[in-house]
């Protein structure tokens, strides 16, 4: 697709539900790998099946729930649209594969020793912390690029959402982007060198998340002016 090419009316809607199915998909492999854990074996319970896949268990829900944010801003990205160039194509075609390929690189964190036999492990060379978190890094990069290009050519946005994104460039929100691709790139810095501590990082990014929402008088003026915007539409 040219990148000068413009698209909208049904075009817009079926780009919008192809990356839907995709991330779908995605989210779904995900969980294939907790289905293999076998059940408690003679002599054990639940919580000792727990405490031996705890490392799948807590990268499957912390990963879970960062997807499930990236694809939420993605898809109010996506959403306000009311038509797409070629850059907004090849940018969500980018965005599509580093989600696809995320599972991968989360099994096998999961599944890492990240403590070796009772010391902690120093100077990793199996890299797959490192690659699990820059591929996140990827994702986060791909998505701040899509919403930064999209917010400087209003003519891409529906009129009625202009005056949302111009709100939303205001609030602490428009640095979730950054700092989580910060974040997830000094993670995996971390892991090639001290993999604990870049499996535990895990345990930051929910609070981050947090942290960088807007505050309560900027999600106020944002959902009045989302409100605005549906009736504008209306």
């Amino acid at each position: 697709m040219a990148q000068w090419e413009l698209r909208s009316g049904t075009g817009v809607e079926r780009l919008l539900f192809f990356s839907d199915a995709v991330v779908a998909v995605a989210i779904t492999v995900l969980a294939l790998p907790l289905v293999d854990i076998e059940g408690p074996g003679p002599g054990q319970n639940v919580l000792d099946v727990l405490a031996t896949h705890s490392g799948q268990i807590l990268t499957f829900i912390v990963t879970f729930y960062v997807m499930a944010v990236m694809w939420g801003i993605h898809n109010r990205v996506m959403n306000s649209l009311v038509a797409y160039d070629g850059m907004v194509f090849w940018l969500n075609i980018a965005w599509l594969i580093g989600f696809v390929f995320l599972p991968w690189p989360s099994t096998m964190f999961g599944m890492g020793d990240h403590w070796g036999a009772g010391e902690v492990v120093l100077f990793s060379s199996d890299g797959t912390g490192a690659l699990y978190w820059w591929t996140m890094a990827y994702i986060s990069g791909i998505g701040t690029l899509t919403s930064s290009y999209i917010s400087r050519h209003p003519p891409l946005l529906k009129p009625a959402d202009r005056a949302y994104w111009a709100l939303l460039v205001t609030t602490r929100a428009r640095l979730r982007g950054a700092v989580f691709f910060a974040a997830f790139v000094l993670a995996g810095l971390l892991s090639l060198v001290y993999p604990f501590l870049g499996f535990y990082a895990l345990l930051v990014i929910i609070p981050l998340d947090f942290i960088l929402r807007p505050t309560k008088p900027q999600s106020e003026a944002l959902a009045q002016a989302s409100r605005l915007a549906e009736t504008s539409g209306d």
